[in-house]
């Protein structure tokens, strides 16, 4: 029997597998990606409409340095950074890094150098943040072919610094 034949013929068992006698759908087939005998197979998720947003900075500081001017700030290390992917819907990543085109789970470990000159009188801040290209994609049922959640994934490009005084 040919792969095509074997997938129709699996995508039948499941769709007949989940009517009960009753008629009505089952728990697993009213679940997205989800088959009558698995409790979950990312086989039946698929990811589409990848879309980039451009970059974006990381939510949480991963460097700072102060100080009292006039001094300049200087901020020099080597930070571990992560690429990600969040989905409203458990979906494998190997599907997402295909979808987008990098590994969603890889780790980058990137130096960094940034400085800035504080007025006097002022107290001056440093801050790191990580970088990120960002992409939204959708998730849908390779069984009935709908959208049945969506996510986001960001790559790590860099450090983007941002400074402060009073």
């Amino acid at each position: 029997m040919s792969r095509g034949a074997r997938a129709a013929v699996a995508a039948l068992a499941v769709l007949a597998g989940s009517l009960g006698m009753s008629g009505e759908a089952s728990a697993a087939s009213r679940t997205p990606c989800r088959s009558v005998r698995l409790d979950f197979n990312p086989a039946f998720c698929g990811i589409d409409h990848v879309k980039y947003h451009g970059l974006v900075r990381g939510k949480h500081s991963i460097a700072v340095v102060q100080g009292r001017g006039p001094m300049t700030l200087t901020l020099t290390a080597i930070e571990t950074v992560s690429n990600s992917e969040s989905a409203t819907i458990t979906v494998a990543a190997g599907a997402v890094s295909g979808a987008v085109g990098f590994d969603v789970t890889k780790s980058r470990t990137k130096s960094m150098a940034g400085s800035w000159n504080v007025p006097r009188g002022k107290f001056g801040t440093l801050n790191a943040y990580p970088l990120y290209k960002k992409y939204s994609f959708n998730v849908y049922s390779k069984i009935t072919g709908r959208s049945v959640g969506k996510g986001t994934a960001l790559k790590a490009v860099g450090y983007r610094y941002e400074h402060s005084a009073r």
